[in-house]
């Protein structure tokens, strides 16, 4: 198995009218890093990307469990009016890797501050088509 693989995951609210998040990531499992990008899309059309960095590990339970935390990683040079400030994610999956539980809040704007916050997201795993 690939030491390195990319991960793509879908992420919706049980509730209806909430914001999607897209993950695209990389892992390496020699050192548990993470880095992609995380793209939330509100039910009005909006999408804000902000790139992610974090770590994979394992769970240590009855049941083995894998988790991904993710923080963002703001520009630079200041943040202009409704781009996204801060992002905090946190998902644990099966051992399977192809779906699970998620909680992700991102942070909007400098002057009027706004949080988007989905503490019942549903992970799935886009996996790639098959070509014949």
């Amino acid at each position: 198995m690939s030491q390195l693989f990319a991960a793509v995951y879908e992420i919706h609210s049980a509730t209806l009218g909430r914001p999607s998040l897209l993950l695209n990531l990389v892992v390496n499992r020699v050192n548990g890093s993470v880095v992609g990008t995380a793209t939330v899309a509100t039910v009005l059309g909006e999408r804000y990307e902000m790139s992610v960095r974090g770590h994979h590990m394992e769970v240590d339970g009855s049941e083995s469990l894998q988790a991904i935390v993710l923080a963002g990683t703001p520009p630079i040079f200041a943040v202009q009016e409704e781009q996204p400030s801060s992002f905090q994610a946190l998902m644990v999956l099966p051992t399977a890797n192809r779906d699970g539980q998620t909680y992700f809040k991102m942070s909007l704007g400098k002057v009027q501050p706004r949080v988007i916050d989905v503490r019942d997201g549903v992970a799935r795993a886009v996996l790639p088509e098959t070509i014949y």
